[in-house]
């Protein structure tokens, strides 16, 4: 397996040499400023740029004398790389961060192209603050090994020479952290299984102390917890969201709504939560599809609790009042076992027909409201062809809403239903 280096390079040699000896890299991208006064001529100029041209004033004879070697060849000389071990990646402005970054990144992905299966480091040590601010946050993103340079200081400038060794930097955590504003940035959005996976990929990438690795375990299980109750497993929400409930109090107690023995009407703004998520990832059809359900189940779940109950998918019509009767027989389907099967029009007809309240409040919504459904019969999923834009998806969801929540308001029915939570609100 190869190992390639890239390195910022600064002012002295000595830490780029030095990481050079340690890791003996099969091929080194130096990362250099250019002009006169850049780091370049450090790498191959002539003379001796690896020179200290520093000097102390002797106490005893009064004159300047070299505080280090003055003479020192480029690095290329120093370390023994020939062509085709190195190149120079010169940056233009460096101390322009997002230039720097946009080319060391660059070469960084290049690299990792060029030389497959192979170690990856980026040592930092040299160069300006913001050519080793870039490299550290390309060799991060690009999954690079991070690397400093350390040694004895014999000031706060610089580390004393004969003193430097290379060593890797602990990147775990901040790969972590990284991923975990991945994550955040999904969970917010409401693309929960994909927030899970990112997350459960950073425990396998590398050992993490217990109380991260806990922290993003509980994050994982409620993104699954929230992929489920998304995907209306409910029972497998429970499960999940149970050992945190108290950091989702509110959903929590809706969640335990759905799942009880007589859940009412909860599962109709279930299904309305539902469709405001899909619409805010731009999934209009599939959005106003569940409107379309959520205006069905209230229909049936008002029948069902009538005295007699009724069934809009088998109606019995020996349960209506006899004026209603023969209407209802002639929709019977033709067949020994044919059963009066209504749909959602027709539901909210029979209520009304029925004085039931609901019914009252669907004659006083029904133009707006049909006018609404034929968006969702349009769509590619009921019966059309049209995809559904914003606009109808707005129109839709408005006059839904309000009619849902009239209705259940003149049912004498109260609930809440929480739209669920952002990242910030359950891990505050």
């Amino acid at each position: 397996m190869s190992t390639v280096l890239a390195l910022t390079v600064g002012g002295s040699c000595a830490p780029v040499i030095t990481a050079i000896h340690d890791y003996q890299p099969d091929f080194v991208c130096f990362i250099v400023s250019g002009g006169d006064k850049g780091s370049r001529k450090t790498v191959d100029g002539p003379g001796n740029p690896c020179g200290d041209p520093r000097k102390i004033k002797c106490p005893e004879c009064n004159s300047d004398v070299p505080l280090g070697n003055p003479k020192g060849a480029n690095i290329l000389v120093q370390t023994g790389l020939t062509e085709g071990q190195y190149e120079i990646l010169e940056l233009s402005e460096p101390d322009d961060l997002s230039g720097c970054y946009a080319q060391i990144r660059a070469a960084l992905s290049r690299l990792k192209g060029a030389h497959a299966n192979g170690r990856f480091l980026a040592d930092y040590t040299g160069g300006t603050k913001t050519m080793t601010a870039a490299l550290t946050l390309a060799a991060l993103e690009s999954g690079y090994e991070l690397s400093l340079v350390k040694g004895t200081r014999a000031d706060l400038v610089k580390v004393r020479n004969g003193t430097e060794m290379a060593a890797l930097v602990n990147v775990g955590e901040v790969r972590a952290r990284q991923q975990m504003a991945e994550a955040q940035r999904l969970f917010d959005k409401y693309a929960y299984a994909s927030a899970a996976e990112i997350l459960q990929s950073t425990l396998r990438a590398v050992p993490l102390p217990p109380e991260l690795q806990r922290e993003i375990g509980e994050r994982v299980t409620l993104s699954r917890a929230f992929d489920a109750w998304d995907r209306f497993d409910h029972a497998q929400a429970t499960v999940l969201m149970e050992p945190y409930r108290s950091r989702v109090v509110p959903q929590w107690c809706f969640l335990k709504q759905l799942t009880g023995r007589a859940p009412g009407y909860a599962p109709v703004l279930d299904l309305l939560r539902n469709a405001e998520r899909r619409a805010a990832r731009g999934r209009y059809d599939d959005a106003v599809a569940r409107l379309y359900r959520a205006l069905e189940m209230l229909s049936q779940i008002r029948l069902a609790q009538r005295d007699p109950a009724l069934k809009s998918d088998d109606l019995d019509a020996g349960l209506l009042p006899e004026s209603l009767r023969s209407k209802y027989e002639a929709w019977r389907e033709a067949g020994e076992k044919g059963k009066i099967k209504l749909g959602l029009r027709q539901d909210y007809e029979l209520l009304a027909e029925l004085n039931d309240p609901l019914g009252s409040v669907y004659q006083n919504y029904s133009n707006r409201l049909l006018q609404a459904l034929t968006y969702r019969n349009e769509s590619i999923l009921a019966h059309g062809e049209t995809p559904v834009v914003h606009d109808r998806w707005q129109e839709m969801y408005q006059i839904t809403g309000e009619f849902v929540q009239v209705g259940l308001q003149t049912l004498k029915v109260r609930l809440d239903a929480p739209q669920f939570p952002q990242w910030n609100e359950v891990w505050k």
